[in-house]
């Protein structure tokens, strides 16, 4: 009994020294490793699709990126070694034609000028509507020293708010035969007072043949007369003055020609 009891306890010590001398080679062959996470980390650069009108330069996108040509509809991607593949068509195929629609509906009738009071265009400027010639008188003859001057008698008969072109001719006549050493000056006043006189004349000198030879200067005008502010008949007064003094009297006589007009220009 004791002999076997004392088995029994070296079996039991053999066995604890053994699992203490095995436990050292256990830790020396256990080792942890550090897994990584699923999917993109913190540091990375999402990839996205870009676009733009023409081709993309190298410099644009990174790798993984895609790139469309809104102007010519072609997509190009994914970049690749920092490079662009060719581009990919987003256009289809022509379709074919469609079939040919019914024909419409007959329309109405246009109006034209010839055919309908509507449509006609605004009433143009009045014409002509009169042309008058005459002849006045001056009440003086023209003498003495240069400034002094000549008034005619009235002339015209011209209507309240209208307008007028009148051609203009007066001649002083010398009453000798010698040279008119003088310029005659013309100025165009009117009975209603002050209204727009357009006056345009040149002095030319002459012979007149009606009693023998004379000597004459002429002065021939052209008036643009506007009477719209005028509210009676009016009539034009011609004074005729001399640049130097004059040694004879000069006999004047006017003639006119009046044209009414619808407007000036």
């Amino acid at each position: 009994m004791t002999r076997s009891s004392s088995k029994i306890r070296l079996v039991a010590i053999f066995c604890a020294l053994t699992l203490f001398a095995v436990q050292p080679g256990f830790a020396a062959t256990k080792s942890v490793s550090k897994l990584k996470s699923a999917g993109r980390t913190a540091n990375s650069i999402p990839n996205t699709i870009l676009n733009g009108t023409g081709a993309p330069s190298k410099t644009i996108g990174i790798n993984g990126d895609f790139y469309i040509d809104t102007k010519n509809l072609n997509i190009y991607g994914p970049k690749k070694k920092n490079a662009w593949p060719l581009p990919i068509s987003l256009r289809g195929t022509a379709g074919t034609d469609g079939k040919a629609g019914n024909a419409g509906v007959a329309g109405v009738d246009g109006k034209t000028i010839t055919n309908s009071a509507v449509g006609g265009g605004t009433a143009g400027a009045s014409g002509i509507t009169s042309a008058t010639v005459g002849v006045f008188t001056f009440i003086n003859p023209l003498t003495g020293t240069a400034g002094a001057g000549a008034q005619s008698h009235n002339f015209g008969g011209m209507l309240a708010g209208k307008k007028y072109l009148m051609h203009l001719v007066i001649s002083g006549v010398h009453s000798s035969y010698e040279d008119i050493l003088t310029t005659l000056i013309l100025r165009i006043t009117s009975t209603a007072g002050v209204i727009p006189i357009t006056t345009a004349y040149f002095v030319s000198t002459g012979k007149s043949f009606n009693v023998g030879t004379r000597i004459t200067q002429n002065i021939s005008a052209e008036l643009v007369i506007d009477g719209t502010l005028v509210v009676d008949t009016f009539n034009l007064y011609a004074t005729v003055t001399a640049t130097d003094d004059l040694a004879t009297s000069l006999t004047l006589s006017g003639y006119f020609s009046l044209t009414e007009v619808g407007s000036i220009t």
